[in-house]
């Protein structure tokens, strides 16, 4: 949860390290929902990537406003993820966008397109560098779907899909990436859901913990005290109860 930088700028090197070939798309975008600058840096990555993946069914324990208001506010979340050690990733706002770096080599730009109920579309524009393989540069877009489920008595679950195409810009790379499919196309998946095992265990903090969880951030002084009282107010607000569970 608290690694929201990992779902955007975590997931540029996930897909550029991991690649697979195309695969389901989710949930189709709907075009008429975004601006037409936006469907302008959409396009060209979903009709003509190299790679697709779809990956779903990833369930961990989060209220709804806790998550969400992490993806509203990336640069946060990628300081609650480090105060936690939970990763390196670093995002600065500049303007519309945030400048990323994910501490591995992965810089670039993530700019929010799409905010609509359980909906996010991000684009991201990078480079990957190692020591290993030449500098991957590409541009990407994540699509993030997510669903809230509350049983009775229990913990409320949070339900995702994810939804990533990736267009790679530099040739010699490309055409590195055409001979690692196979290979990419039986470890992506167990990458994404490795992640979301990070995401899992902060999430469950929060739920669990939300006390202790805001005391560590406390001591934290590079944290935003205004986005830090706010994150307080909503971990200690207690979830309304719904009328079938008060009997």
């Amino acid at each position: 949860m608290a690694r929201r930088a990992g779902l955007t700028l975590g997931l540029l090197a996930l897909l550029a390290g991991a690649a697979a070939p195309d695969a389901g798309v989710g949930q189709p975008i709907d075009w008429g929902r975004l601006p037409s600058a936006s469907q302008r840096l959409v396009e060209p990555v979903v009709a003509r990537p190299q790679i697709s993946r779809d990956v779903a069914h990833i369930t961990y324990p989060s209220r709804r406003e806790i998550w969400e208001y992490l993806l509203d506010y990336p640069d946060f979340a990628a300081d609650v993820a480090r105060a936690l050690h939970e990763g390196k990733y670093r995002l600065r706002q500049v303007g519309d966008h945030y400048e990323a770096d994910d501490g591995r080599g992965v810089t670039g730009i993530v700019r929010p397109l799409l905010v609509e109920g359980g909906r996010r579309i991000f684009y991201l524009e990078g480079r990957y560098d190692t020591r290993w393989f030449p500098t991957l540069r590409g541009r990407a877009v994540v699509v993030l779907d997510s669903e809230y489920v509350e049983p009775p008595g229990g913990q409320p679950l949070a339900q995702v899909r994810l939804v990533g195409y990736l267009r790679i810009d530099n040739v010699v790379v490309r055409a590195f990436m055409v001979i690692a499919r196979e290979v990419s196309e039986r470890t992506f998946d167990g990458k994404v859901r490795k992640f979301f095992s990070h995401v899992e265990r902060v999430s469950r903090r929060a739920c669990d913990d939300p006390a202790g969880l805001l005391d560590l951030l406390a001591a934290e002084p590079r944290l935003s005290r205004e986005r830090l009282a706010e994150f307080r107010g909503i971990l200690l607000r207690r979830p309304l109860r719904r009328a079938a569970d008060m009997g």
